[in-house]
């Protein structure tokens, strides 16, 4: 698979050199929801027509079989699906056994992904309840690579999601997996705000998203996670104004999930996008100033 940085960023489309993946330069990004009623695909149909979705970002059940995963996938026939693999005890980067059988699980997900017409499928590593002396960094890149490449022969872009812990929460070593294996980028801003909360003056946001601004096709909305909470919606739009503003420089970016579960959290933070949206995508650079929200004395 060619890397996505060997794509001509000054034409209008950015073609991934894999197989038709195309991406249009400065296009809004289209928001889309995650599965919150679990693997309920009708009432999530239901949930999505009622409130004007039409994107689909579907967590995929490890165990299910592939006949129920086809029937799901034909309840969303009409939205626009990508896929997200949160999967326990799979780990690309077990310094063992298990990291050959995480590969061929996620390999034949990825086949199935692809079987259903899916062109997206969002990966990790460091996931879950895994301690370190259980992770080789290594071996990470070595399969996350090989997937990489298989997915580009059956037409499923991989993408790497930075977390709040383990290795995808240092900036620099987030990039060189991605480097080196030719992953796309899955970007997390509610991960990427607990790691600079850890860190508040290193300029974590920049950090993140600059060196492979190229190489984001999606991005996770909302603002924190919380420890037993989970993930937090913003009160206003000044609680994601940063990130969203680095955001705008990731040019094929053109996915915005709300990974939020309540529905009161997703309807409040899509129109916080939706008044950024309409304001910023449509303002020059040199008036961006003006769109910054109140600063809080």
């Amino acid at each position: 698979m060619h890397s996505i940085q060997e794509a001509n960023v000054i034409e209008l489309t950015y073609l991934l050199l894999t197989r038709g993946f195309v991406y249009t330069l400065n296009m809004k990004p289209r928001l889309a929801i995650v599965n919150i009623f679990d693997q309920d695909a009708d009432r999530l149909a239901d949930f999505a027509h009622l409130n004007g979705f039409a994107c689909v970002d579907w967590s995929i059940d490890q165990h299910q079989s592939e006949h129920a995963f086809i029937s799901r996938m034909e309840r969303l026939r009409h939205f626009e699906v990508r896929f997200h693999c949160p999967f326990h005890g799979v780990d690309l980067g077990y310094a063992d056994e298990r990291a050959n059988t995480s590969l061929e699980v996620l390999t034949k997900t990825m086949e199935r992904i692809a079987r259903a017409g899916g062109r997206h499928m969002t990966v990790h590593t460091g996931f879950g309840r895994v301690a370190h002396h259980e992770l080789d960094f290594g071996r990470a890149v070595t399969n996350l690579r090989m997937l990489v490449r298989r997915g580009s022969e059956c037409g499923v872009c991989i993408s790497l999601e930075n977390l709040s812990s383990h290795w995808t929460s240092v900036p620099e070593l987030f990039n060189d997996l991605i480097e080196e294996s030719g992953a796309g980028v899955t970007l997390d801003i509610g991960h990427a705000h607990v790691c600079s909360s850890r860190n508040p003056d290193s300029n974590v946001y920049e950090r993140f998203i600059i060196p492979h601004r190229d190489r984001i096709v999606s991005a996770h909305i909302y603002h924190t996670e919380q420890s037993g909470v989970g993930h937090v919606a913003p009160c206003g739009i000044e609680d994601l104004y940063d990130r969203l503003e680095l955001l705008q420089g990731a040019a094929f970016c053109t996915w915005w999930v709300i990974e939020l579960t309540k529905s009161s959290d997703i309807l409040h933070t899509r129109e916080l996008l939706n008044h950024y949206g309409r304001a910023s995508f449509a303002t020059p650079p040199s008036d961006k100033e003006a769109l910054k929200p109140p600063q809080h004395v």
